[in-house]
């Protein structure tokens, strides 16, 4: 293969699944900078292997040529995201603690307790890191459309969770008196809590598309100003 176009290959190889028609140019567009760069410079008396050299490294990324990335302040991004995911992960931990009548309960209890815990502690290293300059101004480009694009599946697939949840957990419970038309029999608050507890603990899933649904926010808010840097 042409150097020239592996290195084009090589800096849309994170976009090569993605048969958008602005990939497909921007490639040749790419393409045909590089052969421009290469011609120019062999035309002043430079070897070709070297012109070669000069003009891939003149162009290291593609990535701030695509419509939908963003340049962010990617650890300052980060240290926002987990620290809502830690308050996410608490709010689930206070909120269970009704559950631990039931075994099952219990265990979800302590298992948030435990995810606090370890997210507690990488939100303590970030934000120590985050004192460092370099590291609070590093940007890297995260793309926009993804973002919203997995927020949207998010949902989409936390709706269909809770629906399947729920369907499998009233058909194994009472599926014998739907089918037979008895009526369900509660002795008590301690068996309601045994029947209510398994449909309420696949609602504590709704910390992942929240935290999908915030994304898109957290990229805007921490967006690269140009014309501030400039």
């Amino acid at each position: 293969m042409d150097p020239l176009q592996q290195h084009v290959q090589v800096l849309f190889r994170k976009y090569n699944r993605d048969a958008s028609k602005q990939i497909e140019d921007l490639k040749h567009e790419v393409l045909s900078n590089l052969e421009a760069k290469v011609a120019d410079l062999t035309a002043g008396g430079m070897d070709r292997e070297e012109a070669i050299a000069q003009a891939t490294a003149s162009i290291p990324s593609v990535e701030h040529l695509i419509d939908d990335n963003r340049s962010v302040y990617v650890n300052q991004y980060s240290v926002e995201y987990v620290q809502i995911a830690l308050l996410y992960a608490l709010i689930a931990w206070i909120v269970s603690m009704p559950l631990r009548v039931v075994g099952t309960g219990a265990v979800i209890h302590s298992l948030f307790f435990v995810i606090s815990l370890l997210i507690g502690a990488v939100y303590l290293v970030l934000l120590v890191r985050l004192r460092d300059q370099a590291f609070r101004e590093k940007r890297a480009f995260l793309n926009m459309r993804f973002a919203y694009s997995l927020r949207k599946k998010g949902w989409w697939l936390w709706a269909v969770f809770i629906l399947v949840s729920v369907l499998y957990t009233t058909a194994v419970r009472f599926g014998s008196n739907i089918w037979f038309w008895r009526e369900v029999q509660i002795s008590g608050p301690y068996q309601l809590a045994e029947m209510a507890i398994p449909y309420i603990l696949p609602f504590f899933s709704l910390i992942v598309p929240l935290l999908l649904h915030v994304s898109p926010k957290l990229m805007r808010k921490y967006e690269v100003d140009e014309d501030e840097l400039a």
